[in-house]
């Protein structure tokens, strides 16, 4: 199985192309328009904002911490919205017991919030001291940490960390908490007005809050489930974010040098560009020796141990 094959392809991003025999004026304009081509949804192909393997980001990208902030403030401000307005109304205009839906809503806001925090304050996995030899082949560095990342999956700049190998499982239920109450306002809300409108009439309070926080889960659901929708694919592939915006496992048909050529191996820019631009860049499973099938791929990643030290994250 290649889930979510399709709408990751069309969204492919990839910081450079590699071309060890290319002059540097050629490199340089390759990633050059490769920034200028960066549309993820994550953007983090972007150096001069999230940094480099030994350098940080720009002074003029210093305010980002406000967005860690911003995230968790929003989330718990949703969750008070709903225990002390959405919960109300459903009890009293659908009878459901306000004890169980009050039960749901602490788990998801809760679970969410936990994973969140886990997420921003936690090591992503730097590489123990009592690794010897090459490292494992998903290490990479980042100027955040003095030591190489294990599994490293990307940078994210909503929560100022590293996602890695001991924090990536929390990232994924963040997303997964973060879709699901995106999704419950967007439905919800809508159905409360309609209950509470033919029974009681305008109250503006009540009114301007489900308003409020139906628009927060619209703008929610549009910029979090394409980042969900992209992780999911990646999952299920096993495939990294970084792996992803390199085109590690991508390949392109009908080049210069043939069909079935790796992305990687593309030795002019205006090929690269134009394919780049047709969306192109197809994922290869065969490229890719740790991706084991959709079942397979998923199981691991939720269920392989991962704390152990020894652990190297190449699964």
């Amino acid at each position: 199985m290649q889930a979510m094959q399709a709408p990751v392809v069309q969204q492919k991003i990839h910081a450079h192309v590699p071309v060890p025999s290319a002059p540097p004026a050629f490199e340089s304009s390759k990633r050059l328009g490769d920034k200028e081509a960066c549309n993820d949804p994550e953007e983090a192909c972007d150096e001069d904002k999230f940094g480099e393997e030994n350098k940080g980001p720009e002074k003029s990208e210093c305010w980002k911490p406000v967005l860690p902030a911003a995230l968790s403030v929003s989330t718990f401000l949703g969750g008070v919205a709903v225990s002390l307005v959405q919960i109300p109304m459903l009890t009293e205009l659908t009878g459901w017991p306000f004890a169980v839906l009050f039960g749901i809503a602490v788990a998801i806001y809760g679970v969410t919030l936990l994973c969140m925090l886990w997420v921003a304050r936690a090591d992503p996995g730097q590489v123990t001291d009592d690794v010897e030899g090459e490292l494992p082949k998903r290490t990479h560095k980042s100027w955040l940490y003095p030591k190489p990342v294990r599994r490293y999956d990307h940078y994210c700049r909503w929560l100022q960390n590293v996602v890695g190998l001991l924090n990536h499982r929390e990232f994924m239920v963040m997303l997964i908490g973060l879709t699901l109450i995106a999704t419950l306002g967007v439905l919800i809300d809508p159905y409360l007005v309609v209950l509470a409108y033919e029974r009681a009439g305008i109250q503006i309070i009540r009114d301007v809050v489900l308003l409020l926080h139906w628009v927060y889960s619209l703008i929610l659901l549009f910029y979090e489930g394409k980042i969900f929708m992209i992780h999911v694919g990646l999952i299920s592939r096993n495939e990294t974010a970084q792996e992803w915006k390199q085109n590690k496992h991508y390949v392109v048909h009908n080049t210069s040098k043939g069909d079935n050529v790796p992305v990687e191996s593309l030795s002019d820019s205006d090929e690269y560009n134009e394919f780049f631009d047709k969306g192109a860049f197809t994922y290869s499973p065969q490229a890719n020796s740790l991706d084991k099938g959709c079942p397979t791929n998923c199981f691991n990643f939720w269920c392989e141990p991962r704390w152990p030290a020894a652990v190297k994250g190449d699964f």
